[in-house]
């Protein structure tokens, strides 16, 4: 049976194509012209989710075991087997902690997590795209700050969601299924640089 990184990274690869394939034909009808299925375009998309998402799904679990969404007893190793085998299942529900979610927000949507993802981002297209370290640099200088704030209008309120109702095990789905529409925005992106 597939580990939970596997399955998380299979599914933002699925998703990282469906993205891609509305992109293409997004940018087809906004050029008014018919739809060229761009197979190198999506092999790179795709590619770009297939690296980073264990690095993501591992940040993840970091930050859940750093800052527990909810009080916990004790939170050591794998935390989505830890909460899989029950071991921290109180006979009450336990209370949301604000204060970490707040935290992982903070850290992971506003500051290294957006920073960190779209810097890989550009750097990794650009390798696959084989452009120059200068053409490489140009992007993450010219480019990264406009995507992070354009990402603000949509992470903020995914990671609180993410952070305070979606399991840890589940979240990369979860936030790879709202990535589906910044899929489409990146793929753009991509395109373009």
């Amino acid at each position: 049976m597939p580990s939970q990184m596997t399955k998380a990274t299979l599914a933002a690869a699925g998703l990282s194509s469906a993205s891609n394939v509305l992109a293409q034909f997004l940018e087809a009808y906004r050029d008014s012209r018919p739809f060229a299925f761009d197979v190198a375009n999506f092999l790179r998309f795709v590619t770009v989710a297939f690296i980073t998402a264990p690095p993501n799904y591992m940040w993840q679990q970091l930050l859940e075991r750093t800052f527990p969404a909810y009080e916990r007893r004790t939170l050591t190793g794998d935390v989505e087997k830890q909460n899989a085998s029950g071991e921290d299942a109180p006979d009450r529900k336990p209370k949301l902690n604000l204060r970490n979610t707040l935290a992982k927000w903070f850290i992971d949507c506003i500051t290294l997590g957006a920073i960190f993802n779209t810097v890989a981002f550009f750097v990794l297209m650009g390798i696959l795209k084989m452009q120059s370290m200068d053409q490489i640099g140009s992007n993450v200088r010219n480019e990264t700050i406009p995507v992070i704030v354009a990402g603000y209008k949509i992470w903020p309120f995914a990671s609180i969601i993410s952070f305070s109702c979606i399991p840890v095990e589940k979240r990369i789905v979860f936030l790879n299924f709202v990535g589906l529409l910044w899929g489409i925005y990146m793929s753009l992106v991509a395109s373009r640089v």
